[in-house]
């Protein structure tokens, strides 16, 4: 054979080993795909959309696999293993064999996909749950949602699941899993176990979310608390009627008494309250009542009044010029000399200022009281003579002691917030003739 036959033959034999080259691949794709369509004609019409359960039952009838195992594979593993993902290629489209997927339920509010759960009945028992009040049903008449809830089933690749919530779980989560932020002001008598105790709270939620409370060996009224107590992710709204027997307070009866002066009263008689049973539709808003309107009031029994007799004698001639001074430099009027809505007559005058201020005296004489008298707390009396006295209550510290004798402008004690005290002030007090008059009579304020 010729050199120019021989390059010929081999270039033939070069085009034919090319060409098997590129068919042989694709011969073992279509051998593969024949045997695929063959294998078994009920996966090609398969719904892909198939439920947990579905695939649990199939693949514990087709195959000796025992239930726990294929609820632990499918349901609560984010990945299926490669046996689970084997038995449930028996189950699913071919398109669906590379990225299985199972069908779960989830619970929306407002739009907002908040938690799943495995299937559909306990989806309901959800929903009635949160339909349904905790309390007395006999005496609700509406149970309300403020949110819009609701159920969907929704199909989602097994590597996408992150686990369902059984029942007691989920219900944890909404009654639990909001925080409502709660600003408190603290009042005269708190104290922290009291305030955690009304806000579903600790003390040591309280310290952690308020530090500066660490420092503090006590409360200081006026100060805010910052308080994140657990809220509902539902809003619950509850109507309930209710009844209760209330107490009327006695009212005040007075009767003129000549003998006594102005500004003067005497218990003659005291009274009792009286009873009334309501019945009542209250609102509770997840358990707390935010609204009561009342349906119906019955009397059980009438209040009796407290009799007094109240002065009518004109007060005695005082002082034709004042020598009084102020008691202090700085301050702020809270409250005058007078009635005072829900507080009852008020026989002196409230300076507000700072605890420790000085207070001095407001006209020289001889100290009749320096001690604790009840609802004054420390209290320092002046008597000036003439039957002209000068009270100076709530004081934290006393400079004086009775029997001594001090000059007008005198330092004689340091205020503060002893006794039946709202806050840090001075209750300045004047008596003539051991009868209250208003101390702007005698100086500006």
């Amino acid at each position: 054979m010729k050199v120019y036959q021989k390059r010929r033959f081999y270039r033939r034999l070069h085009k034919v080993g090319l060409t098997l080259a590129a068919l042989v691949p694709a011969l073992v794709i279509l051998l593969i795909w024949v045997v695929i369509i063959g294998v078994d004609k009920s996966i090609a019409d398969a719904t892909p959309l198939q439920s947990t359960q579905s695939v649990e039952q199939s693949i514990t009838k087709d195959v000796q696999f025992e239930d726990k195992q294929v609820e632990d594979e499918i349901i609560d593993h984010a990945k299926c293993s490669l046996d689970t993902m084997y038995y449930l290629s028996n189950l699913v489209t071919r398109r669906d064999l590379l990225y299985p997927s199972i069908d779960v339920v989830v619970l929306y509010v407002d739009g907002e996909a908040l938690l799943t759960v495995k299937d559909r009945a306990v989806a309901d028992r959800i929903v009635e749950h949160l339909k349904t009040y905790q309390g007395d049903a006999s005496k609700v008449t509406s149970v309300e949602l403020e949110q819009d809830v609701f159920f969907k089933e929704k199909h989602i690749a097994v590597a996408q699941f992150e686990g369902c919530s059984d029942f007691d779980g989920a219900v944890e989560y909404i009654q639990n899993g909001g925080i409502e932020v709660v600003t408190y002001t603290i009042a005269k008598g708190d104290t922290l176990s009291e305030i955690a105790s009304q806000y579903d709270s600790s003390v040591e939620r309280l310290i952690a979310d308020n530090p500066y409370l660490a420092s503090k060996k006590y409360l200081t009224i006026g100060d805010q608390l910052v308080i994140n107590r657990p809220e509902p992710l539902i809003t619950q709204y509850v109507t309930v009627l209710e009844s209760r027997v209330e107490q009327l307070a006695p009212s005040e009866e007075y009767i003129d008494n000549e003998a006594l002066y102005i500004g003067e009263k005497q218990l003659v008689s005291e009274g009792k309250p009286g009873e009334m049973f309501l019945t009542e539709e209250v609102v509770y808003r997840n358990g707390r009542a935010v609204d009561r309107v009342v349906q119906s009031e019955e009397i059980l029994a009438e209040a009796v009044d407290d009799i007094y007799q109240r002065g009518v004698k004109p007060l005695p001639v005082q002082l034709a010029e004042s020598t009084l001074v102020r008691p202090v430099t700085a301050y702020r009027v809270t409250s005058r000399f007078g009635p005072r809505a829900h507080l009852g007559y008020h026989y002196g005058i409230d300076l507000k200022m700072p605890i420790g201020t000085p207070v001095y005296a407001s006209e020289a004489g001889v100290i009749k009281t320096a001690g604790y008298r009840g609802g004054y707390g420390n209290l320092v009396v002046i008597d000036h003579g003439a039957g002209l006295e000068t009270y100076y209550a709530h004081n934290s510290q006393l400079l004086v002691c009775a029997g001594e004798y001090v000059e007008k402008g005198q330092k004689i004690c340091l205020s503060g917030n002893s006794g039946n005290s709202t806050g840090p002030h001075l209750h300045f007090e004047i008596k003539l003739n051991n009868v209250s008059v208003n101390p702007e009579k005698y100086l500006p304020f």
